[in-house]
């Protein structure tokens, strides 16, 4: 049995037995409603992940005896600088969004970046909806870290137009090395075509006055249905701004184009490496050209997750089209699917659940202080209280 001292300096130590009744129960809701809410997001999440990837393993289980042979013969030196070059290619991607939200005047560390983008990744490759499911998530990351709506709006912008004409100038290069170079001319008028409706746009944002009459007739015609004219047209006029303020220089286009090339590039190493490692005698025309094929039959189904079926579909069929048998290219979409999107989205996941921790951790210790200073302020107010008291009596 303790003691009266004991237990007052038990209470001492603990805020919520010091309140008593209702407000400890509120104090220790308040310390573990976070911890109840990741656990239950936790819990959906791995369900649907799961989900996804039993759906995954079904599509592919068919595949799977004929590449048996083939996996089961691969040599293990090349396994190294694949991982290593999807690795780097990730790398790639998270400098050239930091370098797109450093134009707009948004310093990032990079390692903030590499972690988005990786648990971007995870997040895209895992759950139903693939690519917008990545990008809503690095969307809300760049809101986290202070990005305005023009300047994450110029990220996305920025990174697609470079990878798209990173994509192209690699498309290229795969008929030059094939010794086919009537496609130069083409790849030519498709870059020049991309980078014109560019340098189009951009003008026409610095010169942000030619917008505002369309931009306010589009709203004084949604305000016939809508209340707020006045806070629209300042809000648009406010944004425009903001769009007008963002001027990348020269070297942002040059910089960001050799990041573009380099994720790209890196990617398609780790494929190249993946063929050396299952000893699949392609050369480096027949590997890009499939590559290539399996890039542009993702991209055409985004909200697939890590454009599985489309992707593989691509993959395979180029690889044995350019003379590698079925089973061999089979095992070489495997092993390089198991690298990515495999190996990256465990990375990512690893990623999302210490970043989930740390936030919950955060809010609970929050939740403890605010409920601790409401604890603490209770017996000065009741000891006041009755001291009002008595001076009536």
């Amino acid at each position: 049995m303790s003691s009266p001292r004991e237990a007052e300096a038990g209470s001492e130590h603990d805020p919520c037995a010091a309140a008593g009744g209702r407000t400890e129960q509120a104090c220790r809701t308040n310390e573990f409603t976070p911890v109840l809410r990741f656990r239950r997001s936790t819990a959906l999440t791995a369900g649907a992940v799961v989900a996804v990837l039993g759906t995954e393993l079904v599509l592919i289980a068919p595949y799977v005896p004929r590449a048996a042979g083939q996996l089961a013969h691969a040599r293990p030196m090349w396994f190294l600088p694949a991982v290593t070059a999807e690795m780097v290619s990730m790398m790639a991607f998270a400098c050239l969004q930091r370098l797109s939200l450093g134009a707009g005047g948004l310093r990032v560390r990079l390692s903030s970046a590499v972690a988005a983008v990786f648990a971007g990744n995870a997040l895209g490759a895992t759950l139903p909806g693939g690519s917008l499911v990545s990008i809503t998530y690095r969307t809300r990351r760049m809101r986290s870290w202070g990005a305005n709506t023009p300047q994450i709006g110029f990220t996305h912008a920025a990174t697609g137009v470079l990878s798209t004409i990173a994509l192209i100038v690699l498309a290229g290069v795969g008929p030059t090395l094939a010794g086919d170079r009537s496609q130069l001319v083409w790849l030519a008028v498709r870059v020049g075509a991309i980078c014109a409706l560019t340098s189009a746009a951009l003008s026409l944002l610095r010169h942000a006055a030619v917008l505002r009459r369309p931009v306010s007739a589009f709203l004084y015609l949604w305000s016939r249905l809508r209340r707020s004219a006045v806070k629209q047209t300042s809000g648009a006029e406010r944004l425009l701004s903001e769009l007008a303020a963002v001027r990348p220089p020269a070297r942002f286009w040059a910089r960001g184009l050799g990041f573009a090339l380099l994720n790209w590039t890196c990617d398609l190493v780790c494929l190249l490496a993946v063929c050396r490692a299952l000893g699949i005698p392609a050369t480096l025309s027949t590997v890009l050209l499939a590559y290539i094929a399996a890039m542009t039959a993702a991209s055409a189904m985004p909200l697939l997750p890590a454009g599985i079926g489309t992707l593989d579909a691509a993959l395979v069929l180029a690889l044995h089209h350019g003379g590698v048998p079925s089973s061999a290219a089979t095992a070489a979409d495997l092993l390089y699917r198991m690298i990515t999107p495999g190996l990256v989205s465990v990375a990512g996941w690893v990623l999302l659940v210490q970043r989930r921790r740390r936030s919950v951790r955060g809010q609970g210790a929050r939740g403890t202080r605010h409920s601790a200073r409401t604890v603490l302020a209770t017996p000065s107010s009741t000891v006041g209280t009755s001291m009002a008291g008595r001076r009536m009596q």
